[in-house]
């Protein structure tokens, strides 16, 4: 008898622990939430889609930012057609695990060339933590901005340690779109 009535509680204390454990919300965007963040070294897993009007790609995306360098690896499904990317000053190099290629000249027009999809790396490592560039001046829109032709927004937000980082971002230029989701933050 106290076995059947357990199992009747049991549902019970479920639902009760449902909407006690619900998942409450990180929050909202906000410009000047983001501007205490100084990040020199950060880590991030995710995945990230690209698309333009001639073409498309998406990848799961690893990305590692050290003062000065940024190592960037996409992996398509199942963890095919890996890609890894590091962007030092100037020099871009780019290894699909058979050959690695250096390249010299502005970080977004080689990949553009590469990718075949514009990806604003020098920006994006700003974006990617809530801010604008700041070599590039920007107009706040509230649940983003809007900077050198691109509209970036943030849909979710995630508490990490004791900041609030983004979570899902979109932006957009023209008819090029980038959407990256990021599941897993290390800010050491």
């Amino acid at each position: 008898m106290i076995f059947k009535g357990s199992v009747f509680l049991l549902p019970v204390f479920l639902i009760a622990g449902c909407s006690l454990l619900s998942e409450k919300s990180d929050g909202v965007y906000r410009l000047q939430d983001m501007r205490v963040l100084q990040q020199q070294h950060w880590y991030f897993e995710g995945r990230l889609a690209l698309a333009d009007e001639r073409d498309s790609f998406s990848a799961s995306v690893s990305w590692r930012h050290r003062l000065g360098r940024d190592d960037i690896e996409l992996a398509g499904p199942l963890a095919q057609g890996k890609l890894m990317i590091s962007v030092e000053a100037d020099i871009v190099s780019v290894d699909d695990g058979d050959t690695r290629k250096e390249f010299r000249g502005p970080v977004e027009e080689v990949l553009a060339e590469q990718l075949g999809v514009a990806m604003p790396v020098n920006a994006l490592k700003y974006w990617v933590l809530g801010l604008p560039d700041p070599e590039q001046s920007f107009v706040d829109q509230g649940d983003g901005f809007l900077q050198a032709g691109w509209r970036v927004g943030f849909r979710e937000m995630q508490h990490v340690n004791a900041v609030v980082l983004p979570r899902k971002i979109n932006a957009e230029k023209d008819k090029t779109r980038i959407k990256l989701v990021v599941d897993q933050w290390d800010l050491s």
